[in-house]
C-alpha cells in the first residue's frame, strides 16, 4: 500500500471510541478470539450480476483518504505504517479488481475538500451524511453500521432488552449522547441514569451501580473483552438500528460525476462480501460481532 502522508485535524464522528478502543486494544483478554463468521455480519450489500467490464476499463489508479486517528478502523502500528480495518479491506478490494491504488493521509473534516479539489477520488468517510454538499458528492452503498447494543453483568438475570423487561430497571447512558437520546424516547418506563464520562459509566456498570448500559456496539465490545472490564460483564439481547443517530453508515465517498468508480466500489464491495473476504479483514481487527 502506497502512502501519501497530508495534515490532519482532530474531528470526526468516531473520536470518542479513540480512547476506550486503544485501551481496548491494549487489554484484549490474551485467549484467541473465535473468529466471526461471515453470516455472523449483517449483509449491507445487495449483491447484484451487473457487468463493470466497461467502468473497471477507466479506473486504473484510485487514491483513497483515510483517517488514521481512529483505531482500529484506520490509524499507523508501532513502526509507523499504515494499517487497520478500512485500509485493509480496500487493498484487498483493489487487489481483487487488478486496480492500483494509493492511500492519502487525511483529516475527515478535510475529505470533502479534498475531493473536489481532485485531491484525492474516494475518501472513506466517518461523519454523518447530511454534513456534505450532495450537489457535488455522491456515496457507495454502506459497508458496515454502527448499532446501538445493551450489556450487563454476567449475574444479572436479564436475559432480554424489550421494553416490558427493563421497565424500572437502571439504564446507563453516558450523558448528552444520542444513545442517551434513544433510551428517553423508547424506554420511558425504565430508569435513565447519565454520567459524564465513559469511564465512569462503564464503571458503573462493573460494579452493579445501575442494572444495564446502552451505547455503541464497538466501544463496548472493546471494553468488554478488555482488561478494564475485568471480564464482568456480557452484550445481551440483539442490535438497536438509530438512522437519523447513532448509525449513521460507513461509506465511500466519490465525486458525483466519477459514476464509474463508484460502480466499481459498489461492485468489490460486492465481492468482498460473496466471497467471505470481507469477515476476514473484519476479524483481524474485532474481537467478536457487533451486532
Amino acid at each position: 500500500m502506497r502512502r501519501v502522508v497530508r495534515s490532519s485535524r482532530k474531528a470526526g464522528w468516531l473520536s470518542s471510541l479513540k480512547a476506550v478502543i486503544i485501551a481496548g486494544l491494549a487489554g484484549i483478554v490474551a485467549s484467541v478470539m473465535p473468529a466471526v463468521a461471515a453470516n455472523e455480519l449483517p449483509q449491507f450489500r445487495q449483491i447484484a450480476d451487473i457487468d463493470v467490464t466497461t467502468s473497471l476499463r477507466k479506473v486504473r489508479r484510485v487514491r483513497f483518504a483515510v483517517d488514521t486517528r481512529f483505531p482500529p478502523f484506520a490509524f499507523r502500528d508501532n513502526s509507523g505504517a499504515l494499517t487497520g480495518f478500512i485500509p485493509l479491506f480496500v487493498d484487498t478490494m483493489c487487489s481483487d479488481l487488478k486496480i492500483k491504488c494509493e492511500f492519502v493521509i487525511q483529516d475527515t473534516v478535510n475529505i470533502e475538500g479534498a475531493l473536489t479539489g481532485k485531491q484525492v477520488d474516494v475518501g472513506v468517510y466517518m461523519t454523518g451524511r447530511d454534513e456534505l454538499d450532495f450537489e457535488k458528492l455522491e456515496f457507495t452503498r454502506p459497508f458496515l453500521r454502527p448499532f446501538g447494543r445493551f450489556a450487563t453483568r454476567t449475574s444479572s438475570p436479564i436475559r432480554k432488552t424489550d421494553v416490558r423487561t427493563l421497565a424500572g430497571k437502571r439504564i446507563g447512558v453516558r450523558e448528552g449522547t444520542t444513545h442517551a437520546s434513544f433510551v428517553r424516547q423508547h424506554f420511558n418506563r425504565s430508569l435513565l441514569v447519565s454520567f459524564p464520562s465513559h469511564e465512569e459509566l462503564y464503571e458503573a456498570a462493573r460494579t452493579g451501580k445501575i442494572d444495564i448500559v446502552f451505547d455503541d456496539a464497538f466501544r463496548l465490545m472493546f471494553w468488554l473483552q478488555g482488561s478494564l472490564s475485568r471480564q464482568c460483564c456480557h452484550f445481551v439481547g440483539s442490535g438497536y438500528i438509530d438512522r437519523s443517530g447513532f448509525s449513521q453508515p460507513l461509506s465511500m465517498v466519490v465525486r458525483r460525476e466519477d459514476n464509474d468508480l463508484r460502480k466499481v466500489l459498489d461492485y468489490g464491495l460486492d465481492r468482498l462480501q460473496s466471497t467471505g473476504n470481507f469477515a476476514k479483514v473484519y476479524n483481524r481487527f474485532f474481537p467478536q460481532s457487533p451486532y
